[in-house]
């Protein structure tokens, strides 16, 4: 491939990283003691996670920032990995699949992608090196 390809594996480690860490936490044995006892703990999870799945998606896939099927599929990818989450959920006995799941997943989703797109301050969090976030939280 050459330098000018849109195929980067640099640029889809931070995805990669992320669907294998859900994959491994939907399969986890998380049968321990309640730490946390908030209220729909999980679809705030789901919400926020795939929130970043769909804005990881959306700044990998090529094509401008306001193109409908830029966010058409970076939401089929990251619903797709939602389907596939709630089944890793289902085999495991002390996880369950709810589909109300999938509608926070398509919510965070969609939500972040959006934001990403039109709020220049969140972009910029975003693509900064975490060096110089941290600089500035400094300084």
């Amino acid at each position: 491939m050459n330098a000018d390809s849109n195929f980067s594996i640099r640029a889809l480690w931070p995805v990669v990283a992320l669907v294998l860490t859900l994959a491994w936490a939907s399969g986890y044995d998380q049968s321990g003691p309640d730490v946390v006892d908030v209220p729909f703990f999980d679809k705030i999870a789901h919400f926020f996670v795939f929130g970043l799945m769909g804005t990881l998606w959306f700044r990998y896939l090529s094509g401008g920032k306001r193109t409908v099927s830029k966010i058409v599929m970076a939401l089929v990818l990251t619903l797709a990995y939602g389907v596939i989450d709630e089944w890793i959920q289902s085999m495991n006995p002390h996880r369950s699949s709810d589909s109300l799941d999938w509608v926070a997943d398509a919510s965070g989703a969609l939500t972040a992608i959006l934001v990403y797109r039109s709020w220049g301050w969140y972009r910029r969090i975003l693509e900064s090196p975490v060096r110089d976030l941290l600089r500035f939280r400094q300084g």
